[in-house]
């Protein structure tokens, strides 16, 4: 048995997935299977894929003849897997070398982590290449504020987690299927990032965050709902997490349309106010109040 199923799926993806099989193939950390399933392609993404199957028999490819849709082909994988561990990886990005090999030893040293995740570098045309860093440890009312605490692309899950508590993509979250699964996992094992670039994360204009905004706001919201009514039975608390959860992104607008305030929150002790969208301006963290990120000069009372 790999000590490791790499899981990836593809969708017309002919422009990209060379480069992508190629980032998992070169890897450091060689005792894996690659699980690469075709979702019913209509360009040459099959065809690309059995070229490099032929090449290394570490590649399982699954040719579906038939669009089932993301979430389906996921669940599809899980069900696949024969590794201890099983690390997602999407056929337009690009994994760092070392990126298995951190990650297996990172759940090999802490057994009781059910899924870890790590940094990515978000990049393509037109875009300024930019390290997106999550929190080393994930708390469930973080998630709840703050959003998905990994980045779906660069996650290793340990397989025992989602078998034992019977834990599976949900299709009733389409386009924030990730964030939900995160939401059960937590409640069963603790999630953690490693603290490094461990992905390129290519951004195009066919990417889920651009065509399905809508719909991928309106699952996350959900989930959130969902987080809610784990966390509590008090009416009372449910709506001021609710509002809680509101408050993640808001802006301060002058007259009424150019924004000079933004305020992010990054969990339920750490906010920072941003002058001008991108300048930090303000920190609140425990309680202390810093004024461009490092001077301090205040506590709430």
């Amino acid at each position: 048995m790999p000590k490791v199923s790499v899981l990836m799926t593809a969708y017309n993806s002919e422009r990209y997935i060379a480069e992508a099989i190629e980032s998992i193939l070169n890897q450091t950390f060689s005792d894996f299977e690659f699980l690469i399933i075709n979702d019913g392609s209509t360009d040459k993404t099959a065809d690309i894929i059995a070229q490099y199957a032929k090449t290394d028999k570490r590649i399982r490819f699954i040719d579906n003849k038939k669009n089932q849709g993301l979430i389906a082909v996921l669940n599809q994988g899980l069900d696949l897997a024969r590794g201890e561990y099983i690390a997602r990886m999407d056929s337009d990005d690009i994994a760092m070398p070392e990126r298995l090999e951190k990650q297996v030893a990172y759940l090999d040293e802490n057994p009781h982590v059910g899924a870890v995740g790590g940094w990515h570098e978000k990049f393509g045309e037109n875009i300024n290449p930019s390290v997106r860093q999550y929190p080393e440890r994930a708390k469930i009312l973080d998630m709840l504020i703050v959003g998905t605490p990994l980045s779906h692309p660069t996650t290793t899950i340990r397989t025992s987690v989602l078998r034992d508590n019977k834990i599976y993509y949900n299709p009733d979250f389409p386009h924030a299927e990730d964030y939900e699964i995160w939401s059960q996992i937590i409640k069963v094992a603790p999630i953690h990032n490693v603290p490094e670039k461990l992905l390129r994360y290519r951004w195009h204009n066919m990417n889920v965050s651009v065509v399905s905004q809508k719909i991928q706001r309106e699952s996350a919201e959900r989930v959130k709902a969902n987080i809610i009514e784990y966390i509590t039975d008090d009416n009372r608390l449910k709506e001021h997490l609710m509002a809680l959860a509101g408050e993640t992104n808001k802006h301060v607008r002058l007259f009424g349309f150019l924004p000079i305030i933004r305020k992010k929150q990054y969990g339920i002790t750490k906010t920072k106010y941003y002058l001008f969208e991108k300048i930090p301006l303000l920190k609140v963290q425990d309680g202390e109040i810093y004024l461009f990120e490092f001077i301090k000069i205040g506590r709430i009372a």
